[in-house]
């Protein structure tokens, strides 16, 4: 009982470790149009981080060590309820020198985006028409699971508007 325990422990850990020094293949990781997943046919109505923390953020982002505060890598950059805006906004990204992890009004600059949805920051503007985005290297750790289309949009709409501690 006890060695299952610890396996299933050192298992979350390593989820949440990712080498993002390695090519990954991103060919399965496309956000889709959720038509079932409740917070997901929510999520165009939102754009206010308090329900990005609680619809997005703590079920995707804050389980099994991963950036929940704990003395992690991952935890470092805190996204339980309260406290992911002072972990974003205007802070320095510690995998990208020179980046900022949310910068307001700037999507395109904004490495949050880079590191859930691949965005290019030499692209003026996202084409509109395009098919269903590659999805970045987070969330790790759920099951193979990304973020629906909505919910990425949220968060864009959400920097859109200035990333408001809202």
């Amino acid at each position: 009982m006890i060695r299952a325990f610890a396996s299933l422990g050192l298992l979350a850990a390593l989820g949440c470790r990712i080498s993002l020094d390695e090519e990954t293949d991103q060919s399965t990781r496309r956000c889709k149009t959720s038509t079932t997943n409740p917070e997901c046919l929510a999520a165009p109505e939102h754009a206010e981080l308090s329900w990005l923390e609680t619809n997005v953020f703590e079920k995707s982002c804050t389980f099994s060590g991963c950036h929940n505060g704990m003395p992690t890598d991952a935890g470092r950059v805190n996204l339980k309820v309260g406290k992911a805006h002072s972990s974003l906004v205007g802070v320095p990204s510690e995998i990208e020198a020179g980046r900022m992890l949310v910068v307001a009004n700037q999507p395109l600059q904004s490495y949050l985006l880079v590191m859930l949805r691949h965005i290019d920051p030499t692209m003026a503007e996202p084409p509109a028409d395009d098919p269903p985005v590659d999805v970045g290297y987070m969330p790790q750790n759920a099951g193979g699971a990304v973020l629906c289309c909505q919910k990425l949009d949220a968060i864009q709409r959400w920097i859109e508007a200035g990333a408001p501690n809202n």
